[in-house]
C-alpha cells in the first residue's frame, strides 16, 4: 500500500546572513526542492503546541528525507507556509516506509 502525496512543496532551510553574521534568513534549500507531500490538519481549532507556539496543527507525510525540525515548507500550489515542529520516522515493514511531520501555520505572516 503507498501513500497518497498530492501536494508539492519547497524546503526553505535557516542560513547565515551573508550580511550580518548575526542574522539568520530563511532561504529556499535546492536539495529538498518538489518534495511531495500530503498534509491535512491534526486538529479543528488553534492549539497551543509544546506550550510555546499558537497556530493550527497539521500532520504531513512525505517519503523524502532530509527535513529537519525549524524548516520552513512552502506548498506550490497554495504558497502556504508552516514550520516543522516535529518529526518521526516510519520504516516498519507493515508500512510503506515514510516520514511524518509536525506542521504549524502562523495565522499572521512572519
Amino acid at each position: 500500500m503507498g501513500l497518497i502525496l498530492d501536494r508539492v512543496c519547497d524546503v526553505h532551510r535557516l542560513s547565515a546572513d551573508l550580511d550580518n553574521a548575526n542574522k539568520e534568513a530563511y532561504v529556499a534549500y535546492a536539495p529538498l526542492a518538489n518534495i511531495a507531500i500530503n498534509w491535512q490538519p491534526a486538529t479543528a481549532e488553534d492549539t497551543v503546541i509544546a506550550g510555546v507556539v499558537f497556530g493550527q496543527a497539521y500532520t504531513a507525510f512525505t517519503t523524502a528525507s532530509g527535513i529537519l525540525e525549524g524548516d520552513k515548507l512552502v506548498m506550490q500550489q497554495t504558497g502556504e507556509v508552516f514550520i516543522v515542529r516535529g518529526k518521526s520516522n516510519w520504516n516498519s515493514p507493515d508500512l510503506a516506509p515514510h516520514t511524518e511531520l509536525l506542521l504549524t501555520e502562523f495565522e499572521t505572516t512572519e
